[in-house]
């Protein structure tokens, strides 16, 4: 089997009719429609430049050890950990606003030195090995956890929103992600389950 990188190879070089095919043939193989979870922790570089690296690191794979096993009960699939983000995969925006809301209880309940912003988004993107993903979905979620949340706060795109239908309260607001004004929806994180 080619690999994905054979692919995009191949895409550069390519034009027309034989361009189109490899995109389709791209989007076939590792293309998904699914909800992307971004998590972003909260002021990593003021608390770097507080305590050092290391006593933030310590934080970091705290966050992995909390979030990995309530993304998976919620039905989710982490792709990767990076620096202090976490990008998880759910086949519905209701399982990711779960595990969103999920992740927060456990950081407040457990008494956590760290909060985390969420970011999620729903449709179609690229998913290699399941250990990288790109496209506009990730992108936006990306944004939303990482520039526009604040601490504690979880945002959903429209998409994820209208997918998501009335399971939980949602509070719309206009942002810029990277100059375009689209509309977010904030959750309530008092409610759903």
């Amino acid at each position: 089997m080619r690999t994905f990188f054979d692919f995009i190879d191949r895409l550069s070089a390519s034009e027309g009719a034989e361009r189109a095919a490899l995109e389709a043939e791209i989007w076939e193989r590792f293309g998904v429609e699914r909800t992307l979870l971004a998590l972003d922790m909260s002021q990593f570089s003021l608390s770097v430049r507080r305590s050092g690296i290391l006593p933030y690191l310590a934080l970091i794979r705290r966050m992995h050890l909390l979030t990995r096993p309530i993304v998976e009960s919620n039905g989710g699939a982490v792709v990767k950990y990076e620096a202090d983000n976490m990008l998880a995969t759910f086949h519905a925006p209701v399982d990711a606003v779960r595990a969103a809301l999920d992740i927060n209880r456990a950081i407040a309940g457990g008494g956590e030195k760290f909060t985390v912003a969420i970011g999620i988004d729903h449709g179609r993107f690229i998913v290699i090995d399941d250990a990288d993903c790109w496209g506009d979905t990730v992108n936006v979620a990306c944004k939303l956890g990482e520039d526009v949340a604040r601490a504690g706060e979880v945002l959903l795109t429209d998409a994820a929103a209208k997918a998501l239908g009335d399971a939980f309260a949602l509070r719309e607001q206009r942002v810029s992600v990277s100059g375009i004004e689209i509309h977010v929806h904030a959750v309530d994180l008092s409610s759903g389950r």
